[in-house]
């Protein structure tokens, strides 16, 4: 999350830029990141998104507000778009 760190720490990483993706081990891991990030930052989130599998799952939880029903529309579109692409292209 902190590029100056990253870049003293791991001087020959290919990573470039601030983290954009946060990739947790357990549901429970990913809740508490969730909670502190949004608590410290004032980036946007969109998510939760669960991905591994023969498509992603979108997931609205019961607090979402209309902004995030909002943004996770878009993800999802865009996400539509891109795999009629793909499959249009094979």
């Amino acid at each position: 999350m902190n590029e100056a760190l990253r870049s003293r720490l791991f001087p020959n990483s290919k990573l470039a830029g601030q983290a954009n993706l946060l990739v947790m081990p357990s549901l429970d891991a990913a809740n508490i990141a969730f909670n502190l990030v949004m608590m410290l930052g004032e980036g946007l989130h969109v998510g939760p998104i669960l991905i591994g599998a023969q498509a992603s799952a979108h997931i609205l939880t019961p607090s979402v507000t209309a902004r995030g029903i909002i943004n996770m529309s878009a993800f999802a579109v865009v996400d539509a778009q891109r795999r009629v692409a793909q499959t249009v292209l094979a």
